[in-house]
């Protein structure tokens, strides 16, 4: 209700009052013409005031008590709708994480995929909007929490299953010589990626190799890869690193790599090979 209505509402009931009133006082005044105006108008007039006092004095206890009832709902209608909104949040993270739990020790970084990071950020956001001690790590640890024992009930009801742990079955090495004998140092991390030899396609990007060796005037780098779910075809490494003043973008890695099928005592296997340069 607006104030101009709450002030018609007033001024509205204080003329009905003052209407009746007056009319009461004129029916007593031609039944009894011996009592003087002036003296049945001071009587009234304090009944007026007294009626007006008790109609300011409601409406404030009747506004205050309502607007106290309406903050009381917004306040509770909030909470609900934050909490709804992050128990959708966190059934949506746990349904993102859950399907890359399977392959987690297979990633090449230690972070998820955008959309699960995405819908952790999003959990984050409702979770911090009810209690602003809440981090992005209790997030992850929540999701995650619930994602595993999601994964664990469905592979124990048959509705999932465990993949074998990875297990890195070809090195892709490379070795940096003709250094000089001092003053050299690794500015750059050579970092490794992987093509369709026949496509040009992408198959790994950018994996971050590890120094293997190092003499005075040359460092070996080395990566292994799992060739279990690698499609069978022909696989060119190349390599980006910087040593000094030497910086060196898109060099090959060794040989390039064949990965075919093999049929071995029976059973069908997946075998690989290394191809030379022509």
């Amino acid at each position: 209700m607006s104030d101009k209505s709450e002030k018609i509402l007033v001024w509205g009931e204080t003329s009905g009052i003052l209407i009746v009133l007056v009319l009461s006082g004129g029916c007593s005044y031609s039944k009894v013409a011996v009592v003087p105006l002036a003296h049945l108008f001071g009587e009234k007039l304090f009944d007026i005031a007294l009626a007006l006092f008790g109609t300011w004095l409601g409406y404030l206890l009747a506004k205050r008590h309502l607007e106290h009832f309406v903050s009381s709902i917004v306040e509770k209608m909030d909470a609900k709708y934050l909490d709804l909104n992050r128990q959708i949040a966190f059934h949506k993270a746990v349904a993102a994480m859950l399907p890359e739990l399977p392959r987690f020790y297979m990633r090449p970084t230690s972070t998820f995929s955008t959309h699960v990071a995405a819908a952790l950020g999003e959990f984050t956001s409702w979770s911090a909007a009810l209690d602003p001690t809440h981090t992005p790590e209790k997030s992850l640890e929540l999701v995650s929490k619930e994602a595993y024992t999601t994964a664990a009930g469905l592979i124990k009801k048959d509705l999932g299953f465990r993949e074998e742990q990875s297990t890195p079955n070809y090195e892709w090495t490379i070795e940096v010589g003709g250094l000089p004998s001092t003053g050299w140092t690794v500015k750059e991390t050579a970092d490794l990626s992987i093509f369709d030899w026949n496509t040009g396609a992408h198959i790994y990007r950018h994996a971050t190799m590890q120094e293997v060796a190092r003499t005075a005037t040359s460092i070996r780098f080395s990566w292994s890869w799992d060739l279990k779910d690698v499609p069978c075809g022909v696989y060119v490494g190349t390599v980006n690193f910087k040593i000094g003043d030497m910086l060196k973008v898109g060099s090959p890695v060794g040989d390039r790599l064949k990965v075919y099928l093999k049929r071995e005592e029976g059973r069908i296997i997946k075998w690989h090979e290394t191809i030379p340069w022509d």
